[in-house]
């Protein structure tokens, strides 16, 4: 008997297996989970492939799935008849890729910050409570995220061509990536971009911001508050006084100055602590945690 955790990314599938008495195994990759990113039946292929990894899935005690997009009745449906199809009959929990994400990173009370191309702070309480902030997606939400960052990015060079604003290093280099002029940018955004794309552009800003820029800067500054106001918002709802807090997705995780205009937007409401592991170890634990 096994037990696996899947960490279902928009462009990285993660597998990791472990025994019955949760020691490991080994960990696989495979490409995309995500099914509004792949399709239906692509999704389909990847729970084959994914679950063809494992091995013979009857001896599979528990399986844990962390991905956006669970919630989605057809990709539930999808995930449930893959199963079948493998003679799957052990306990299954589906989650948020956040929630694996928190029981990685920590045991206990706390939350997660994430900021990538999306945005979300999720919590548990002393109680066991949990709550989430944020995360309802670029059109709604994701402040402080890469998506919103870049976007700021590209109002800037558009504001700047306008004359409503100075020209800055930021404009200049957003610009300097469309050599036909403002209209190739337009272009661009409205008929070729997707999320990602434009959450790409917020390179772009730290880097202006590394080198000094002042609209850059703010622009950082300002989507860092908008990152303080989620986990002031999950702390209020759960009752938590300086709640632990992990610092997760591409643009916290590592050590730039966008990371560390957060931590200091952060000091004296929560306590900042290294995760102690990744979300795909979260999800062989939740994993576990069924049996």
């Amino acid at each position: 008997m096994f037990i696996a955790g899947i960490d279902g990314g928009g462009t990285l599938t993660r597998l990791e297996i472990r025994d019955a008495d949760n020691s490991f195994i080994r960990r696989e990759s495979f490409g995309a989970f995500n099914i509004s990113a792949i399709g239906a039946d692509a999704f389909s292929a990847r729970l084959d492939e994914v679950f063809a990894a494992c091995g013979d899935m009857s001896g599979c005690a528990a399986l844990c799935i962390g991905a956006a997009g669970l919630s989605l009745p057809q990709t539930e449906r999808i995930i449930h008849r893959q199963l079948e199809l493998a003679h799957f009959r052990g306990a299954l929990r589906l989650c948020g890729d956040h929630e694996i994400a928190l029981r990685g990173a920590m045991d206990g009370a706390g939350c997660v910050l994430i900021a990538g191309t999306g945005s979300i702070c999720f919590g548990v309480n002393s109680n066991g409570v949990s709550a989430r902030c944020g995360g309802y997606g670029h059109v709604l939400d994701d402040a402080g995220s890469g998506y919103a960052i870049g976007r700021d990015a590209l109002r800037e060079a558009v504001r700047s061509a306008d004359g409503r604003s100075k020209p800055s290093a930021l404009s200049r280099a957003v610009t300097e990536r469309f050599p036909q002029g403002i209209g190739e940018l337009i272009e661009y955004v409205y008929s070729k971009a997707g999320k990602a794309d434009i959450a790409a552009f917020a390179e772009t800003v730290i880097d202006c911001a590394s080198a000094g820029d002042g609209t850059s800067l703010e622009i950082l500054r300002r989507e860092a508050r908008e990152l303080r106001e989620l986990v002031q918002a999950l702390s209020r709802r759960l009752g938590m006084t300086r709640p632990r807090t992990a610092l997760l997705g591409g643009l916290l995780a590592s050590d730039n100055v966008y990371s560390g205009i957060v931590r200091r937007e952060l000091e004296g409401m929560a306590e900042i602590v290294p995760p102690a592991h990744d979300a795909l170890w979260g999800a062989a634990q939740m994993a576990y945690e069924q049996t």
